[in-house]
């Protein structure tokens, strides 16, 4: 699933191409594709766009036009690829569920294989609202992500993938950012808030040098030229079960965590006293 950086890099290439540009069609062929209560993209055939944002892992276009501000949201989902293309043409894709026309004849259009993604539009406070989300990773404070692990007994590794304590992070970047902070997968949220502010300054240097290598590709996810991340080769635990540990060669290991598939070092992040550290939570 595109996560922060992913989704980042997708909005910071998107901004230049996409601000200024009037939107001349809009269609969604696939209906369950909209996220509930949205409305028609329809409504922002002759809008503006004004500026791309991120929100959390939404990709977040602002329009002013006919119908007012309005402000399109899309999630990439697990498989999904927003893409830009100069020209309007008739593309043999697979999986494309939605087009925007543009202005100068340029498209975006969303693919997505699976379709766990979605699309939304409506006014700014209501899409802000549907979306229902935390602070980010790279604004919350350390003592506010304190307050928001504090009494908590579910592992960490599950509490920094719930987009309402945190938004922007997935199971990729999670997994890379307790490696670096030395924190086991498994340590309860109390635990952990001792060292939130350890944790939170790992994940945001894991989600600057992934920006910086423009996100990572190991399957699906591509920029919005089509091109792919870089930032797979830095991996330094995720899907690197079995290797050895570039600090102190042990052997990767993987669990599970809340169900998700979780990679972590058992020397360098030891398992806090009474946790199994092979157990599944």
């Amino acid at each position: 699933m595109p996560e922060l950086p992913e989704v980042e890099t997708v909005v910071r290439e998107l901004r230049g191409k996409l601000s200024g540009a009037v939107i001349t069609r809009a269609a969604v062929t696939a209906p369950d594709m909209y996220r509930r209560d949205s409305r028609d993209v329809a409504t922002l055939e002759g809008a503006r766009v004004a500026t791309v944002e991120r929100i959390g892992k939404a990709i977040l276009i602002r329009c002013e036009g006919p119908a007012g501000e309005l402000d399109l949201a899309v999630h990439l989902g697990m498989t999904g690829r927003l893409l830009w293309t100069a020209r309007e043409q008739e593309p043999a894709l697979a999986h494309l569920h939605a087009r925007w026309g543009l202005s100068g004849g340029a498209e975006l259009r969303l693919v997505d294989p699976r379709r766990f993604g979605y699309v939304l539009v409506g006014a700014p406070d209501a899409v802000r609202a549907n979306l229902a989300i935390g602070p980010d990773a790279l604004s919350i404070t350390p003592e506010e992500f304190a307050r928001a692990l504090r009494g908590r007994r579910a592992p960490i590794k599950a509490l920094l993938l719930d987009q309402r304590i945190v938004a922007g992070l997935g199971n990729i970047y999670v997994d890379e950012s307790l490696f670096l902070a030395r924190v086991h997968p498994s340590t309860s949220g109390e635990r952990a808030a001792r060292r939130a502010r350890e944790i939170l300054a790992a994940a945001r240097r894991v989600l600057s040098r992934a920006i910086e290598a423009r996100g990572t590709t190991l399957r699906d996810y591509r920029r919005p030229d089509g091109s792919t991340g870089e930032f797979q080769i830095k991996l330094r635990v995720y899907g690197r079960e079995g290797e050895g540990c570039i600090r102190c060669r042990a052997r990767i290991r993987r669990i599970e965590v809340g169900q998700r598939g979780t990679h972590f070092c058992p020397r360098c992040q030891r398992a806090p006293r009474g946790v199994n550290a092979s157990r599944r939570t």
